[in-house]
């Protein structure tokens, strides 16, 4: 194996069991597997993929039985356009989780994003079929139908959303599955959903500016993208989209506002 795959390392440490005992001795905090994706998702939920990757990675270094830190990481080599290795490390997992539903589904996302879509119907057919059901299966189907078949797409969206456990979060990532696909009028309703649901969160106001400036609702994006500045965490996502933003040839008036909006 070679690049980033190899470094995915998921063997136990052989040094845990010797450190562990004497760091809780100590009253030092020991940092868990669970520790490890609660950081992961947190970190996805705010873009920052290369860091979701790691606490993924970590939180399989300590149990290789964690099928959601599989999962995260199959996506995040996705969110990170690295799809031939997010193809391997599905393969890879599934070869100890045989017929697992949501790696089935990775599976799916990795090759849909590689442009093998028939390999994509295949692992999102076998997925539907493994037991239980999940956000991310229907996802994944709705994303591999969206183009050949937009009202299915549609429903299995919406199936995706009746899940338990479904948030905010579903919706922005909805939104940008049709973002990705040139649809920004289809994305802005999930984003709008999703800023209703949160919007003490940077990413649902940088998500719902992104389709409006998709919509050429250029200034209504801008004032998104702002006030997604102006929360916790949100200062650098909302000024890197303010920035680009800056650079699609906007009108000069709007040029104007932004420039004095990066000076303050």
């Amino acid at each position: 194996m070679t690049g980033r795959f190899s470094k995915l390392e998921v063997q136990q440490s052989k040094v845990q069991a010797a450190t562990i005992a004497p760091a809780e001795l100590l009253g030092v905090p020991v940092r868990t597997p669970q520790d490890d994706l609660r950081a992961a998702s947190d970190a996805w939920r705010m873009e920052c993929f290369e860091s979701a990757l790691q606490h993924y990675t970590r939180a399989l270094r300590d149990d290789r039985g964690l099928i959601p830190a599989w999962v995260g990481q199959v996506q995040m080599l996705v969110e990170l356009h690295e799809h031939p290795e997010a193809r391997l490390w599905a393969d890879k997992a599934l070869e100890l989780f045989r017929n697992n539903g949501e790696l089935l589904a990775a599976r799916a996302l990795a090759a849909h994003r590689a442009g093998d879509h028939q390999a994509a119907f295949i692992a999102s057919d076998d997925c539907l079929k493994a037991p239980g059901t999940s956000p991310l299966r229907w996802r994944v189907r709705a994303e591999i139908m969206l183009r050949s078949a937009a009202d299915r797409a549609r429903d299995c969206f919406e199936k995706s959303l009746v899940e338990p456990g479904t948030d905010w979060f579903d919706r922005v990532l909805i939104a940008r599955v049709y973002a990705t696909n040139s649809l920004p009028a289809a994305a802005l309703v999930y984003a709008q959903q999703g800023l209703d649901m949160q919007p003490g969160h940077p990413i649902t106001w940088v998500t719902i500016g992104r389709c409006q400036a998709a919509l050429g609702m250029s200034e209504k994006a801008a004032l998104s993208f702002q006030r997604a500045t102006q929360l916790p965490g949100g200062r650098e996502p909302g000024l890197a989209a303010l920035k680009s933003l800056a650079g699609t040839g906007s009108p000069t008036r709007l040029s104007r506002w932004l420039t004095g909006l990066f000076k303050r």
